[in-house]
């Protein structure tokens, strides 16, 4: 019945082909991939071998099994030829692969459900021929009809040929393509519409006519090679006559989407498998890894480099010893050791190899995995961060996700990163504000009017504008307002009947009179009427039509043929003949239709800056766009969105010859042609517009944003706010939202004439370069074109561009010297901006400085980019859908919840994994060091004091716990003070807590202590007295006294860094101590660990080894206590008298800076 096949100039298998599809053929093409969803990466066979060869690339794994197999070795083991460090080995390799093995089944599960859910295609054979069987979705191929019911998810991309409607329409909900929770419309192609092809189903839609096999053979699609494209489409519908014309993506259902508010529908299959579209969209998100990552890396490099010239200087000073006379005169020493080769040295070398092994962490990352995933659990259980039980946030959007949290960590390994952050970029409409439009005012005609959203009428503002403006004062006593419903309004009046039927019919809202669906407004005009729901991608636009049905001028119906307007109780019909989308590119939509009349209307809305050059100079009266400029401007100060309304009639002529051009360059671009030239095309009709008004929404902000952005600001946190409004309006929200304050220096870029933009790239360096140093309060008389406000010369700086500004930078390339004027600002606005200028300008922040953690947040499918193209990517599920929030690292419900995130979760979690790496590198110094000291006691020969089991069990046993609660549950400072002086988030980017002077200093502190564990038992044990049963304190007697003081010092340093989980570390140390107890014990007991340890546990020196593991942890830790005794008494800092205001109550002015107490030393 069917066929598909690829084509292009004969090339069958040409990759980028056109494909087509025949319908009255069974053919079947074998280039197509199957329909088959696989995102699983194992399988049962291939598990063992992909995880094995995954987990050994990792450098730490392949030093291990190095480790491991020099166990085996006779002439290198410390562990008579038993591979101990298989243990820990294994049960790092065993988490990771559980881990996996957890993550993959449940790809495999969603594989399953995708692949085997039951759809109905259309039966060629059998006794049910001609009709629609069920089948599973794996086995669809390209050319098949199928059938799909309401609520159904498309089981692959479809063009629509016959639905339930009789007008051939339907609607798709596309949440799971681009996240937006509005019906969209789709359409049967018209042709396909005719009785001749509609007669081809039956009315249930479950099989074929007696009609079909005569009308449907020779019926061809032609489709665009996969893309991914989402909400554009090129292809030809080819009749049976050669009939051609385009199809578009409002003929196209895709893979999915759900089917809505429709019985069913039919659709022949055009892509399968990963060509679909939302197969072809399945790219993997950007590996972002954590500044956390790079310096443990590099600290691993210098380990490793200092482990190395160790073990060389042990082998050196044991040649050196070895060759001494005094040695070679000792009968005891063996002559294969007096006479030692290259290759023994070599041995020697490998078994001090083994000796440190340790000196590299085995326990560092799998510790720091766990420590991130319980991390992430507390933040998603955090009762602040939460919405109502209503699950609805302040957007008023319902949550596509059901959270149990508010809260969801879909990158947990950027969770320390959030205490880093220096520059936050966020959008302003949906993330500042609560995209819940409403429409406030409008001008028109000259008049201006308010919107009453109660009863449905307007107050009109008479007010008379200044002489030097307009020429002559116009109008009675400025702020006067009249109340006129639309019951009494002269809505026929041609200006505001012009300016409604431009808000209602210019948009891509759909109406209804069924009951809501999401993302949806219920409207009813009076009580007689039928309440009319409106869906639709845009709050802007829902907005202005309900303000417009509420008005008197009501869509009713409409499909992509017509539109039903209804005007004070009368329908009015209009043929829709072409409609042109809104488009961040376009920043306007317009819509060419034919009025009852038969005249040809053509309306267009959008920003100013397009509308207002498209206007004819002959036909608008300049003091009516000047007036309609300045009223422009009193809107964008009360932070309202504007948007300026425009149309203009057509001529039948000029209409039949722009058609004609316009299809045949549509048909063109349906095979490839340029869509720059389709865009000129359009462009040239939407000229010589007639200015009818300007509308002006409000959106309100976002409880809690304003106090969230003043606080950054005192945390020293740049903020960018990037936003496609007027300049105007950027400024007053900003004002709103506390991003400025009336203290602050406003550089206005955007404002200046363009000479310099207009220049050479030197005058545009040197204009820069001379604001800069105006910034900085260098010599020279201050640009008055620059400063917005005056202020004193210390006072903050603000930085306001827009998109004109930025193609300029970029296209000078002087982006350096433009960051260098934007890092001297608090805040910087950049208005009328582009998705993609929002990802450049996150892009040259990151590059100008790489080391500055910048997080970026928004709500909506144009953010995604900006998110993704930031250290740390923010999404809010939002009124806008939510492809935001998928494609982050964080999901949040409401802007205001950003700040606990970052202030309070930040700064704990950089300070806890700071303490827990500082501590891991530390522990096990304090481990190895031990055995390089004794190293003067046997001559270096690589004689290990530590019982092996015992030296394995240390990681993963004697020290795990503590760090593991010490990392998720420890806070040195209350989140109330912290938020109380957020001064102290600088700490995070000041890296207080970790850095390589920190670090240092750490591991001075192990070499120290494992100095005194060494020395001190080895001078003093061998003074104590023989035990009772006559068995002196040998090596394996001070090799544990050894590891007992090692496995309490390292306890008890953890608890110095303790604040609010002292007493939980104090129990688990305590049983930490008590399991080196225990298994000592057993190893002692069991003649089968060996016979050098049996009994050990029973000699006299367990008296001796308990006094000097008490004297070498208090010499130990003296080191560490010290600086903090220094800092708590000679040279407090913030935290540290915080901390103190925590515990002890000490009063503290309330959001006091901290300079007025004490300075801030961010070294100490």
């Amino acid at each position: 019945m069917l066929a598909a096949k690829r084509t292009q100039q004969g090339n069958a298998a040409a990759p980028g082909a056109f494909r087509s599809v025949l319908l009255g053929t069974i053919e079947q093409s074998e280039d197509f991939p199957s329909n088959a969803v696989k995102t699983a990466i194992y399988t049962p066979y291939n598990f063992l071998a992909k995880n094995l060869f995954k987990q050994f690339t990792r450098f730490s794994n392949i030093y291990f099994l190095l480790i491991t197999v020099l166990q085996l070795l006779p002439d290198v083991t410390s562990s008579n030829g038993v591979p101990t460090m298989i243990v820990p080995l294994c049960f790092i390799i065993v988490v990771s692969g559980v881990r996996d093995i957890m993550e993959d089944v449940q790809r495999h599960r969603a594989d399953a459900e995708q692949n085997r859910a039951l759809v109905r295609k259309l039966n060629f054979s059998g006794e049910q021929m001609g009709a629609f069987r069920p089948g599973m979705c794996e086995e669809l191929k390209v050319g098949e009809l199928v059938r799909v019911g309401e609520n159904d998810e498309l089981p692959a991309d479809l063009a629509l040929v016959a639905s339930s409607n009789a007008n051939g329409q339907c609607y798709v909900m596309t949440a799971n393509l681009d996240g937006e929770s509005s019906l969209k419309p789709r359409f049967v192609h018209p042709e396909l519409c005719q009785p001749t092809y509609r007669d081809c189903f039956s009315g249930d839609g479950q099989q074929l006519t007696a009609l079909a096999p005569t009308q449907l053979p020779g019926v061809r699609l032609q489709c665009e090679p996969p893309n991914r494209c989402i909400d554009k489409f090129k292809g030809s519908l080819v009749l049976s006559d050669e009939r051609m014309t385009s199809l578009d993506i409002s003929h196209i259902l895709l893979r999915g989407t759900h089917l809505k508010d429709t019985t069913w529908v039919i659709g022949v299959v055009i892509y399968t498998g990963d060509d679909t579209r939302v197969r072809q969209n399945a790219s993997e998100t950007p590996i972002k890894s954590s500044w956390l990552n790079h310096f443990i890396n590099q600290i691993t490099v210098w380990i490793v480099i200092v482990q190395i010239v160790i073990l060389i200087i042990a082998v050196i000073v044991e040649k050196e010893l070895v060759s001494s006379s005094s040695v070679q005169r000792n009968p005891y020493i063996p002559d294969d050791i007096k006479n030692a080769t290259f290759v023994d040295y070599v041995w020697l070398f490998l078994a001090y190899m083994l000796l440190f092994s340790n000196f590299v962490p085995i326990s560092l990352q799998v510790t720091i995995d766990f420590t991130r995933y319980f991390q992430s659990r507390a933040i998603e259980r955090d009762p602040g961060m939460r919405l109502p039980p209503t699950r609805a946030s302040e957007t008023g959007a319902a949550l596509k996700i059901d959270k149990k949290h508010a809260v969801l960590v879909q990158s947990s390994e950027l969770n320390e990163e959030l205490g880093l952050v220096e520059h936050v970029f966020t959008d302003k409409t949906g993330t500042l504000t609560c995209n819940r439009m409403t429409f406030r005012s409008c001008h028109v005609d000259g008049d201006t009017f308010d919107f009453d959203e109660q009863n449905g009428s307007l107050l009109v503002v008479e007010q008379a504008l200044h002489a030097s403006i307009i020429g002559a004062a116009v109008g009675i006593a400025p702020g006067r307002k009249n109340s006129i419903g639309f019951s009494s309004f002269p809505v026929k009046s041609s200006p505001m009947l012009r300016f409604l039927m431009n808000l209602a019919v210019n948009n891509s809202i759909w109406p209804s009179a069924a009951s809501a669906s999401p993302s949806t407004n219920k409207v009813n005009t009076s009580s007689k009427a039928t309440a009319m729901t409106y869906a639709g991608p845009s709050p802007d636009e829902r907005a202005l039509v309900i303000a417009a049905a509420q008005a008197g001028v009501e869509l009713r119906e409409r499909d992509n043929k017509r539109a039903v307007v209804r005007v004070n109780g009368q329908d009015s019909e209009l043929e829709v003949l072409h409609a042109f989308e809104f488009t961040s590119d376009r920043k306007k939509s317009s819509i060419l239709c034919r009025e009852p009349s038969g005249r040809i209307m053509l309306m267009s809305k959008g920003a100013d800056s397009v509308i207002l050059q498209s206007l004819s100079e002959s036909t608008n009266k300049p003091s009516a766009v000047l007036q309609a400029k300045e009223q422009m401007k009193a809107y964008s100060a009360d932070g309202l969105r504007v948007l300026c309304v425009a149309e203009r009639e057509v001529s039948a002529d000029e209409y039949r010859t722009w058609t004609s051009r316009y299809l045949a360059l549509k048909h063109n671009s349906s095979r490839g042609a340029s869509e720059e030239e389709l865009e000129q095309v359009i462009g040239e009709l939407e000229r010589r517009l007639v200015l009818v008004g300007v509308s002006a929404i409000e959106d309100k902000i976002q409880p809690g944003a304003p106090e969230t952005l003043e606080t950054f600001r005192a945390a020293g946190i740049k903020v960018w706010m990037l936003t496609g409004d007027r300049a105007d309006t950027a400024t007053n929200v900003a004002f709103a939202v506390r991003l400025l304050s009336d203290e602050m220096r406003l550089l206005r870029l955007c404002e200046h004439d363009s000479r310099w933009m207009e220049g050479s790239k030197q005058e545009a360096i040197d204009f820069l370069q001379r604001e800069l140093r105006n910034t900085r309060g260098g010599a020279g008389t201050e640009s008055a074109v620059t400063m917005a406000s005056s202020g004193r010369s210390g006072s903050a700086l603000a930085l306001l561009i827009d998109d004109v500004v930025v193609e300029a930078i970029t296209g000078f390339g002087i982006e350096l010297d433009f960051l260098a004027l934007c890092m001297q600002c608090e805040s910087v606005l950049c208005a009328r901006i582009s998705p993609k200028q929002k990802e450049l300008i996150v892009t040259m922040v990151r590059n100008f400085q790489p080391d500055k953690v910048t997080l970026a947040i928004g709500d909506g499918a144009n953010d995604v980019p900006m998110i993704q193209g930031a250290h740390i990517g923010v999404g809010i599920a939002g009124e806008e859908g939510h492809q935001a929030s998928d494609a982050s690292d964080y999901s949040l419900p409401a802007f205001r919840y950003l700040q606990p995130l970052v202030l309070v979760h930040g700064r704990a979690m950089n300070r806890r994994i700071a303490v827990l790496t500082l501590y891991v590198f530390y522990k096990n110094v304090l481990l190895v060091l031990p055995q390089f000291f004794y190293g003067a006691y046997c001559l270096y020969s690589g004689q290990s004091t530590y019982f092996d089991t015992l030296l394995q069990l240390f990681n993963i046993g004697f020290t795990a716990l503590p760090i593991l609660v010490f990392s998720v549950e420890d806070n040195d400072i209350s989140p109330r003070t912290v938020i109380n002086y957020p001064k102290l988030y600088q700490d995070g980017f000041c890296h207080v807590f970790l850095n390589r002077k920190r670090f240092a200093y750490w591991m001075l502190e192990a070499t120290i202590a494992s100095a005194l564990i060494t020395l001190v038992p080895a001078l003093l044990l061998p003074l104590a007295p023989w035990s009772g049963t006559g068995r002196d304190n040998d090596l394996w007697a001070l090799g544990m006294a050894q590891n007992l003081a090692v496995v309490v010092l390292a306890n008890v340093r953890l608890l110095i860094e303790a604040a609010s989980s002292f007493r939980p570390l104090l129990v688990l140390t305590t049983a930490s101590v008590l399991l080196w107890w225990v298994a000592t014990f057993a190893v002692s007991s069991l003649i089968s660990f060996g016979r050098e340890f049996y009994g050990i546990l029973y000699v006299g020196a367990i008296t001796h080894a308990l006094l000097l593991t008490l004297f070498c942890c208090v010499t130990g830790l003296a080191a560490a206590f010290a600086p903090k005794v220094w800092l708590v008494f000679f040279a407090p800092q913030p935290r540290t008298i915080c901390r103190e205001r925590d515990h002890m109550l000490i009063d503290m002015p309330h959001k006091r800076s901290f300079e007025t107490i004490f300075p801030v030393d961010h070294e100490t």
